[in-house]
């Protein structure tokens, strides 16, 4: 899973007055590569591809504040003017100094890969090339003027993130998980994983409840992105992944015309990093390789 040598071990970074826990691997390369990870998962979720791009790339694998094994920190709230994303976003842009990685190849999941955007085009000077595995930007669906967008947030909501929600705050994190997590992949997703898997999961339980305070900007503007438009972005799909997830890709990707879109085959939302590596891997590190 790991690389040896001792390079393996859980290092720790201070960012905007908290911890955050991380893997470095391929400290001998000069080009980096970082993942974020998406809500209900930490540094663990890429075990299947630290060591592999730790073979080109000097790798960094974080957890998010909050997120497994990072301190929950009970006077900490997330507020409408520094909502989850922006939060993380920042902390995300702190990491890459502190570590010196910039400019970084960025590779983020769901709405991690929002958190990657985010960053991005808040810290351009950071960034070489974006990869965003379906970047969970619910903002864009929210406020569209099309019903249809409107129609699959609410969906999602009320499907997924509210009754998760309610049953994460009654204690009940197993079943709030499961929840989240068949209306985000598909239904059934979560009673077939590994058990290991399930816990890892089930560990980001309560990081997710302090997200939920305030979890994402209330819109987004596309014309932001016009500060990264000259930057390598490519969008990674699941085949069966949810409809409104492909939606959100396809609202992004006239804003950033350097981008380009992979398809992986037979997965749905976890796209396939797991039961899929070789496959995911080998399209997204020939992307990297690309713009070196």
């Amino acid at each position: 899973m790991m690389a040896s040598e001792g390079q393996d071990i859980i290092k720790i970074v201070d960012v905007n007055g908290t911890q955050l826990h991380y893997i470095k691997l391929g400290k001998n390369h000069t080009q980096s590569v970082v993942f974020t990870p998406a809500a209900f998962s930490d540094y663990r979720v890429w075990q299947f591809q630290i060591e592999p791009f730790s073979r080109n790339y000097r790798v960094v694998s974080y957890s998010r504040r909050h997120a497994y094994p990072n301190k929950i920190e009970d006077g900490f709230h997330f507020t409408e003017d520094n909502d989850a994303i922006r939060q993380y976003a920042s902390d995300l842009a702190e990491l890459i100094r502190k570590l010196d990685l910039a400019p970084t190849h960025l590779v983020g999941h769901s709405d991690g890969a929002f958190v990657t955007l985010y960053c991005a085009y808040t810290n351009p000077e950071l960034v070489k090339s974006l990869v965003l595995l379906e970047p969970a930007a619910l903002p864009l669906l929210a406020t569209s003027q099309v019903e249809e967008d409107r129609k699959m947030f609410q969906e999602f909501w009320e499907n997924a993130i509210k009754p998760a929600g309610e049953a994460l705050q009654r204690g009940e994190y197993e079943n709030g998980v499961r929840i989240f997590m068949d209306g985000a992949m598909a239904k059934g997703f979560f009673d077939k994983l590994p058990p290991p898997v399930k816990q890892s999961m089930i560990d980001n339980a309560k990081a997710f409840l302090k997200q939920a305070e305030n979890p994402m900007p209330k819109e987004f503007r596309l014309q932001e992105l016009k500060r990264i438009s000259s930057l390598p972005t490519l969008f990674v799909k699941g085949e069966y992944s949810p409809k409104f997830l492909h939606r959100i890709v396809d609202i992004l990707a006239p804003h950033l015309p350097k981008s380009e879109q992979v398809t992986i085959p037979g997965v749905t939302h976890d796209l396939g990093r797991t039961t899929k590596a070789e496959i995911f891997n080998s399209k997204v590190m020939e992307f990297l390789s690309r713009h070196a």
